[in-house]
């Protein structure tokens, strides 16, 4: 039989061509490409088209010729109801009435439908992981119908238990891309952390899980089920869940230079939730920066705090200054830590267990003492306080973009964001690592460049604030 042809559009005056030179405020057009890929593994003809402008009438007679050449349309883009969203309004006057507009998921809640001439047209959300997670919930079962297949296959789905305590909003069923890591106690999720527009963090999710819209959060150990990307689920040679840094991105990009043939998973949760995740077996390794308030030691006293002792190894990283970042010119005049008190200032903080977070907190205790209140009393008086961000380049990116005045991070996610940074410690960024994943290739490979000349020349060279020592890629326990 024939397969089910598919034609596919996006739409969008800022769109581009992959390749071509990007003018300000122009991207790349990736949802031809990704939704092409997903028709195709739908068992359907892929039939991608040029890109469609901001254009009533030009989007009208593009849609009619889609119509008439295939059995299925989708667009991506002008789902939205503002004044410069066409789609909705051509496909409501071609169908004589629209099936839906604006559904209660997330993401993907501005998506619509339309039968035209008897075919189904679905206008999907611009932003690409939208558009894909609601292509692979909403769309995807109805091409396979088409294709005479059953709408998902029994193997795509998998249980597991939820890694962390997981928020969501009520009202709106959510679709959530997770990754997936195998433990002592079988498969557990962790979400991937991902913007509308991050359809590289959705690349490297394993599938989705879907949470009720009468559920405002999953609990750590709960179990799930998960809908896979692919067919059966591919375990990586290297699984790394901890804190993020940007120097164990540069580690990461020499491995994959010079080890193509490993696949590596990276989960960024903090340093106390990657430690429990040595505890339960799911990780190889985890990069850790926990400063132990009684001895003023870094990580060592952990490893025994969360029973670890004789199940990991400890190398030692690298010095990072941390500090706070603020926008370029220092405009508020932000001087230190007790200026996080003042009115005028709102701050962006990192996530519980960070250990970002628990530096912070340190310093803001003994602030505390001195002024005879606890931290609680303390922090309700520090607007923004309770704002968290999982990463250094998310606190930067909502500096840099004027969402927040300050934040504690390293110097290295400053200087990219063109930020100011005021210093407030040195701190030790290490590597816990499985005893029991020590002779796995993949890990030797990446002991082995932690250890290296070029690795400390290109912390060195390529990025500001990150300090190799002499001890550097040494087992220190």
């Amino acid at each position: 039989y024939v397969k089910p042809k598919v034609v596919i559009y996006s739409t969008g005056e800022e769109l581009e061509e992959p390749g071509v030179p990007l003018k300000p405020g122009k991207i790349y057009d990736v949802n031809r490409f990704s939704l092409s890929a997903a028709v195709e593994e739908a068992g359907c003809q892929p039939s991608p088209r040029s890109i469609l402008p901001d254009d009533y009438g030009k989007l009208k007679e593009a849609i009619l010729e889609g119509v008439k050449e295939a059995d299925v349309v989708l667009v991506s883009g002008g789902t939205s109801a503002g004044a410069g969203d066409l789609l909705y309004r051509v496909l409501e006057e071609l169908s004589g009435g629209l099936l839906f507009h604006g559904v209660a998921v997330k993401p993907g809640k501005p998506t619509a439908a339309a039968l035209i001439e008897g075919k189904p047209v679905f206008a999907l959300p611009g932003y690409p992981s939208s558009a894909l997670m609601v292509f692979l919930r909403l769309v995807k079962p109805v091409l396979r119908f088409l294709a005479g297949l059953p709408p998902f296959e029994e193997e795509e789905l998998v249980e597991a238990r939820v890694g962390e305590k997981i928020f969501s909003v009520q009202g709106r069923l959510e679709f959530l891309p997770v990754h997936l890591v195998s433990g002592r106690e079988g498969l557990t999720v962790f979400p991937a952390k991902l913007a509308p527009g991050a359809v590289s963090a959705l690349a490297s999710a394993d599938g989705f899980i879907e949470i009720g819209e009468e559920k405002a959060f999953l609990e750590e150990g709960e179990k799930v089920k998960v809908r896979l990307f692919s067919r059966r689920l591919m375990l990586p040679d290297l699984t790394i869940i901890g804190s993020h840094c940007l120097g164990l991105e540069l580690l990461l990009k020499l491995l994959r230079e010079k080890h193509p043939e490993f696949t590596v998973k990276t989960v960024w949760v903090g340093s106390s939730a990657g430690l429990s995740a040595l505890r339960r077996g799911e990780a190889d390794l985890a990069g850790i920066h926990l400063l132990d308030e009684k001895t003023g030691q870094y990580n060592l006293p952990f490893i025994e705090e969360f029973g670890l002792k004789g199940r990991v190894a400890l190398f030692s990283g690298y010095l990072r200054r941390q500090g706070f970042m603020v926008a370029s010119g220092n405009p508020k005049g932000f001087k230190g830590l007790e200026d996080l008190l003042r009115p005028d200032i709102k701050m962006i903080n990192r996530n519980p267990g960070s250990g970002t977070r628990i530096l912070l907190d340190f310093h803001l205790k003994r602030l505390a003492e001195s002024q005879g209140l606890t931290l609680e009393e303390l922090t309700v008086k520090i607007e923004g306080y309770e704002v968290e961000a999982r990463s250094h380049s998310a606190v930067a990116a909502a500096i840099a973009q004027g969402k927040a005045d300050v934040g504690l991070g390293i110097e290295t996610a400053a200087s990219l964001y063109g930020l100011d940074f005021i210093p407030l410690a040195m701190e030790h960024y290490d590597f816990a690592v499985n005893l029991e994943s020590l002779e796995k290739p993949a890990v030797k490979a990446f002991l082995s460049l932690l250890s290296s000349k070029e690795f400390k020349e290109a912390l060195t060279g390529k990025v500001k604030g990150l300090i190799p020592t002499e001890s550097t890629g040494k087992q220190v326990l």
